[in-house]
């Protein structure tokens, strides 16, 4: 594979045909335009079957347990390594409650570990951290609720995905005293440009 600097062509000809074919890889000619893509959390998370009210800065997760918290895991990138912008996020919810429905998603390289769980507050190692985006669900529905936001610092984030991979990871945290629904699920969509 050549390097991000190498041309990744191959040429044969005579003095009046020259033929080019493109290796594999990510070769382009000419110039494009980067994508706008919306791109889902891999996974619903499922937080545990309680309605114990959230306080400002706790950890919203699947388990009450550190050590069993999984991070959203979200495949921004077209192609490994490749550089992303993110530009907002969207959450839909479970539950039609949008009182105090206030969340910060926090986004990493790496796969973030936890200090606590569901319901405690929201401390994770530094390793990886890549920004947050605060999106409040504002828009209720019969079927569950509907919010918009946006980065917490500027107007994108711009990252690159775990080395090898398209993917970061995300944590959601609670930006308010929220009251959630019993075992209520969120799905985090990342609103990004991709090369």
């Amino acid at each position: 594979m050549p390097a991000h600097n190498e041309s990744a062509v191959s040429s044969s000809g005579g003095s009046d045909l020259t033929t080019t074919t493109l290796l594999a890889g990510e070769a382009h000619i000419g110039s494009f335009s980067p994508e706008l893509a919306i791109v889902p959390a891999s996974a619903l998370m499922t937080r545990p079957a309680d309605t114990s009210a959230y306080g400002l800065g706790d950890l919203v997760a699947n388990s009450t347990t550190a050590g069993s918290v999984v991070p959203f895991t979200f495949p921004v990138s077209r192609a490994a390594d490749k550089l992303v912008s993110i530009v907002g996020c969207d959450i839909v919810k479970s539950g039609t409650s949008i009182t105090s429905a206030s969340f910060r998603l926090h986004l990493y390289q790496t796969l973030p570990t936890v200090t606590n769980g569901d319901n405690g507050a929201w401390l994770s190692i530094k390793a990886g951290y890549l920004g947050s985006l605060d999106i409040t669900v504002d828009r209720a529905f019969s079927d569950g609720a509907v919010g918009i936001g946006v980065p917490t610092i500027g107007s994108e984030l711009i990252v690159l995905p775990a080395s090898g991979t398209v993917n970061i990871f995300g944590l959601l945290e609670a930006r308010n005293t929220y009251t959630p629904g019993n075992a209520e699920t969120f799905l985090p969509s990342l609103r990004t440009y991709r090369a």
